[in-house]
């Protein structure tokens, strides 16, 4: 079954872990981010949202023969005049059907579509992105029936960047012979390409 893939609307990066997955709360790694969206854009995205859940709370009810379904938190939540979605990507694990050990990471591209290369930018908190993702459907006695948005691509729009501190003074001493240039040349795993945007 080939899952549809969607482009959101332009937003704002919370908490994004796009350069590297993150480890914190799964040793396997998960890249993440949550789009900050104003509530008037986010109409449509919502609405596709809600029907994902329906579809999977219904898929739910069908296979338990009527029996009630515990629904699953939502993969959103409005809060101020504006809706955060929250998307997610599994760095590694293994494949359910073929059981072979998996390493993936979401396409990451400029605003003219040009890839970008994960060790040459560092996507911070603040940076206006569109998320290309797809939507699917899970459902666990545990935690009931929802809908997951799975990350796929990134689309960098503006781009906030973390700033180097300067909280030294230049003195004579040991210096660095490597330059950023070649600091940004650290060799990376394939990148996927992405044509979603």
């Amino acid at each position: 079954m080939n899952e549809a893939t969607y482009i959101s609307e332009l937003g704002e990066a919370i908490y994004p872990h796009l350069n590297k997955p993150d480890v914190k709360f799964n040793e396997n790694g998960e890249y993440k981010v949550i789009l900050k969206v104003s509530q008037g854009r986010a109409t449509k995205m919502v609405a596709q949202f809600e029907k994902a859940m329906q579809d999977s709370i219904s898929k739910a009810e069908s296979e338990l023969k009527g029996k009630t379904v515990k629904v699953a938190p939502s993969p959103y939540s409005e809060e101020g005049g504006f809706v955060n979605f929250k998307f997610k990507m599994k760095a590694t694990g293994v494949n359910r059907k073929t059981k072979e050990p998996f390493s993936q990471r979401p396409a990451l591209f400029d605003a003219k579509k040009n890839p970008l290369n994960p060790t040459s930018c560092n996507i911070w908190g603040g940076s206006k992105i569109k998320v290309a993702y797809q939507l699917r459907p899970y459902h666990t006695p545990l935690i009931g029936a929802g809908v997951t948005a799975i990350l796929k691509a990134v689309q960098v729009i503006d781009l906030v960047e973390g700033k180097q501190m300067n909280l030294f003074s230049k003195e004579d001493g040991y210096e660095n012979a490597t330059s950023p240039e070649e600091m940004n040349n650290v060799p990376q795993t394939e990148v996927q390409t992405s044509t979603d945007f």
